[in-house]
């Protein structure tokens, strides 16, 4: 692991470093995409980290360069996305799905033809349905208009299945563009009135127009994704890292600043009250100021204790301290 992971080091630091981590990010980014975003929680930010951090540690350092890289994953990550998508939904229709209700008493529920067909615009929905069903509702709804559920009555054909259920149907020749979702309710009434009703699970069908238009309506959905969801989570992981390093950075001025500084007699002196410090002390004994700029816990004021050599201690962590001091040296614990 020790080898492998100094492979990729090497790797980083060659002028060519970062246009690899470009292309893992990419291919990552995009499988991602397609299989983990939207089946698990957190999806979009774990190919936002993705996108963002294997260009980074291949050497991708500068952020207007990153930010360039991520612009671009956004741009171009829907356009294959999108051919994925489509694929997909025509593989669905090839499968030849059909759905059911839970009880069993809607059966063999479909859609024919599943696919685009230029030649033939007629979609007929069909399902089985047993004999205590008056009436049969199709619910179906154009996934890429968002347009409502749209609900019709089915016409029962008075044909029979030899299961002795009726067979009810519905055609339409006047379907809008779109990829469309149904499903079955069958109701049973009594005097007029419904008193129950049964649902088959939900289907996809029909897609009403070519693989061109399915494209372009695909990417119409999934751009704002890609942008809200993965842009907006890439860039905010940007500022926190480049925030980070601003920090660090001006911690680090701070910290060489804030040093004792060597007088021309050798010895230290407190950057801020000039009294004599000794190299590697914390603080200063007589002002407080923190030669190491972290910040350090208040704590109530005591005095120093005093040993039996008549040397003071600091009753905090036991560093010795001259008698007057106002601040350990050692760990910051204020002396009254």
């Amino acid at each position: 692991m020790a080898g492998f992971k100094d492979t990729l080091d090497n790797i980083s630091r060659k002028k060519w470093g970062p246009i690899l981590g470009v292309i893992l990010a990419f291919i990552v980014g995009l499988l991602l995409l397609m299989y983990v975003a939207p089946a698990i929680c957190f999806g979009y930010l774990i190919v936002a980290a993705a996108v963002f951090f294997i260009p980074y540690y291949f050497g991708l350092k500068k952020f207007k360069q990153l930010a360039v890289w991520g612009i671009i994953f956004i741009v171009l990550a829907p356009l294959p996305w999108g051919v994925f998508f489509v694929d997909q939904y025509n593989e669905y229709g090839d499968k030849g799905f059909t759905t059911s209700s839970d009880d069993g008493t809607l059966v063999n529920g479909h859609v024919d033809p599943y696919h685009y067909d230029e030649e033939n615009n007629v979609y007929t929905f069909t399902v089985e349905a047993d004999e205590k069903y008056a009436t049969v509702m199709l619910h179906i709804v154009n996934s890429m208009k968002s347009s409502g559920t749209d609900k019709y009555v089915m016409t029962n054909t008075h044909q029979k299945t030899e299961e002795g259920k009726n067979i009810f149907s519905i055609s339409f020749d006047d379907l809008a563009g779109g990829m469309y979702s149904y499903l079955f309710e069958g109701k049973i009434l009594e005097d007029g009135n419904e008193i129950d009703s049964v649902k088959t699970d939900g289907l996809i069908g029909p897609i009403t127009y070519d693989n061109e238009s399915l494209y372009i309506d695909t990417l119409k959905g999934i751009y704002p994704v890609v942008v809200i969801y993965v842009g907006l989570l890439y860039f905010l992981l940007a500022y926190f890292v480049w925030s980070g390093q601003r920090n660090k950075k001006i911690l680090e001025e701070r910290r060489a600043q804030n040093q004792p500084k060597e007088g021309s007699d050798g010895k230290f002196y407190c950057p801020k009250c000039n009294s004599e410090v000794i190299k590697g002390q914390r603080f200063c004994p007589q002002c407080g100021e923190n030669f190491a700029v972290d910040p350090v816990e208040a704590r109530a004021a005591t005095t120093p204790f005093k040993g039996a050599d008549d040397d003071y201690f600091c009753t905090e962590c036991g560093t010795k301290v001259d008698e007057d001091a106002k601040v350990c040296p050692g760990c910051g614990r204020k002396f009254e």
